[in-house]
């Protein structure tokens, strides 16, 4: 069987982030395009409402087929306000009934979210549509020149950050641990730009963030046996360690968290499921089921982290389970 390759892109997420960790450191329908709501009741000079989506390659809807761009133009508004197709913040804005602006930038993070954009698309977007040099620039704009239409801005930030720290054959442990201090920086500095320009231009639009699946259980299928059930184990405390970086930094700002690790049942392992003609743990599946972690065919010699289709309903699902309490 051809040997699984990672892109250094794919250690952008948790494996790469939980190494922080062990260096001693802590549904969507695929045709969902975040269209305008529907007129409802009411005069017809009501405001219209919007989710403005910020964050990295997952809040753009990122797929291996789509290529790496910033989300398309919506020619109605000459904002990138739809997404990729499948994306966690169309399924979010359609549940909702929302417009909306995907603002989101792929390879984004915690520095490059505040000054140069990590992809030229997305500077060219930011500075062609809204006078902005960075994502957060851009959403004070934007949030400035439509004062009162947000009503929930969606987040996810920070897995980026320990791109640099980690190759296919070395893990910089220094390097880590400056990306978990520059996380514990800069994201607290982005929530306080955020939230001072919602308290002046839209005052009740709600804030919500998210945690991050484990791709790199995958591992426990491909390469599969002794070892590669020992590095999925490993992957779970990573995550865990991860994740719990950003739970304490969004709790002091009172961020509500959607729960996708747990979407993905992360460190689940019974009940055990099939996936590929195997039996697996549940959160092994779930990630190969959800992902491109795990190609089927003998044939494809390469893994993405990115969720499909499927992936990108899970998480917003969990965003929904906050937004829209049963």
């Amino acid at each position: 069987m051809p040997r699984l390759r990672f892109s250094r892109k794919a250690t952008s997420l948790l494996l790469a982030a939980g190494a922080l960790v062990a260096g001693s450191l802590v549904a969507v329908s695929p045709s969902a395009t975040g269209a305008r709501p529907s007129a409802s009741p009411g005069p017809q000079t009501q405001t219209p409402r919007v989710l403005l989506a910020l964050g990295d390659s997952l809040a753009a809807g990122y797929q291996p087929a789509d290529g790496r761009k910033a989300p398309p133009t919506d020619p109605a508004t000459g904002f990138p306000d739809q997404g990729y197709p499948g994306s966690y913040p169309a399924d979010v804005a359609r549940r909702l009934g929302l417009g909306l602006v995907d603002l989101a930038c792929p390879g984004e993070t915690t520095t490059s979210m505040s000054s140069t954009p990590a992809e030229p698309a997305c500077a060219s977007a930011y500075r062609g549509e809204l006078g902005a040099a960075s994502q957060l620039a851009a959403a004070r704009s934007y949030l400035g020149r439509h004062r009162g239409e947000v009503s929930l801005v969606t987040l996810d930030i920070g897995a980026n950050d320990v791109d640099a720290c980690l190759s296919s054959a070395n893990v910089d442990l220094a390097c880590l641990a400056r990306a978990r201090t520059g996380i514990s920086s800069r994201l607290p500095r982005i929530l306080d730009s955020l939230r001072a320009a919602l308290a002046v231009d839209d005052p009740g639009a709600r804030l919500v963030a998210m945690n991050y699946y484990d791709p790199f259980l995958a591992a426990a299928y491909r390469p599969g046996g002794a070892k590669g059930a020992a590095e999925a184990a490993l992957s779970v405390v990573v995550a865990d360690g991860f994740n719990a970086i950003l739970a304490s930094i969004y709790h002091r700002y009172r961020v509500p968290v959607a729960n996708v690790a747990g979407a993905f049942h992360t460190g689940t392992v019974i009940p055990l499921l099939s996936y590929g003609g195997r039996t697996l743990p549940a959160d092994v599946a779930y990630v190969c089921r959800w992902t491109w972690m795990c190609p089927v065919s003998s044939n494809i010699d390469s893994a993405d982290i990115h969720p499909d289709a499927s992936g990108y309903s899970a998480i917003a699902n969990a965003f929904e389970k906050i937004l829209l309490p049963r």
